[in-house]
């Protein structure tokens, strides 16, 4: 019933979860690329070009030899919309013209932004999907998974260093560009295991280890931006499951800004209403529909970690 709702109330509202948008950010918003592809129901990323080796010119007049430049798509379908939505009683005397500190306005900025996040994790965790027609699916490779082993004697081990460096290790295996963007996200328990690590926390090894710090928190370490995220948060409920594997151990994400894509159907949508039916009551809604997906095998890799 939005025509019940004067103007300038829908306006001040859209403005107001805009603005507490801008204020508490998702975590993921500018680590991967993002795109506006709106009129599709499967969005293309991109065709990506392979890589072939040069030709030797070793003939005099000889015949030009010719290269078959490897080359597919990606894809990412439409996803369902991620919405909030609750009813304000008027005994609670809260305006239509929401205020940008309202209890119902931070809600839903905070499930959107959340429903972004989850999004964007989902597809980094998940297929790639492929080919001319979007229908070669194609699963996470074990060649970019770091072993749970990785930086101990033997046995599972928590996270470390040298998982830190195997991680960068295997991106520039698979010939990344290793002056773009790099990301890597850390729960609670893996920050803690790195900051009893010496070469973390030495200033005698932070020229080498690239570490920094912010509010006792790692922002920086191996070129990789820290993105402190709580992995297994039951609100992210589509990436949550993903992020812990059949043996229990928590799936640590890194990867190069290039290797993630984010398509944006419908960055917000939102509206205010009184509802006859509920005895005008306001609906307060906000909605989102994105997706995320990897882009190439070799850009996004996980960190497999014991949390006992």
């Amino acid at each position: 019933m939005s025509n019940q709702v004067n103007n300038t109330a829908q306006v001040t509202f859209d403005n107001n979860v805009e603005l507490a948008l801008n204020q508490t950010k998702s975590l993921l918003d500018g680590a991967l690329v993002e795109q506006n592809d709106t009129g599709a129901e499967k969005a293309k990323v991109s065709d990506i070009v392979g890589n072939v080796a040069s030709q030797t010119a070793n003939e005099r007049h000889g015949d030009t030899k010719y290269v078959n430049t490897p080359h597919d798509g990606v894809w990412i379908p439409k996803p369902d919309e991620e919405y909030y939505a609750d009813l304000v009683d008027n005994a609670d005397k809260l305006a239509t013209g929401i205020d940008v500190q309202g209890t119902y306005t931070m809600a839903a900025a905070a499930t959107i932004n959340r429903a972004r996040d989850d999004k964007d994790l989902q597809g980094l965790y998940g297929s790639i999907i492929s080919g001319k027609d979007g229908l070669t699916v194609t699963p996470f490779p074990g060649s970019m998974i770091i072993p749970v082993t990785t930086g101990g004697a033997a046995g599972a081990q928590r996270m470390n260093v040298a998982k830190v460096r195997a991680a960068n290790k295997l991106l520039m295996q698979n010939f990344n560009d290793m002056n773009e963007q790099r990301f890597m996200t850390l729960t609670s328990e893996q920050m803690d295991d790195l900051l009893s690590e010496i070469p973390v926390t030495s200033a005698d090894f932070q020229r080498v280890y690239g570490g920094e710090f912010s509010n006792g928190v790692i922002t920086k370490l191996l070129g990789f931006t820290i993105i402190p995220i709580e992995l297994g948060n039951p609100l992210l409920k589509f990436s949550s499951p993903l992020s812990v594997d059949g043996s229990g151990y928590r799936k640590n994400l890194f990867w190069v800004k290039s290797g993630g894509r984010r398509n944006v159907w419908q960055k917000l949508r939102s509206s205010v209403d009184r509802l006859p039916t509920k005895l005008f009551s306001t609906q307060v809604f906000a909605g989102t529909t994105v997706a995320s997906t990897r882009t190439q095998a070799g850009k996004v890799g996980i960190i497999l970690n014991s949390e006992a």
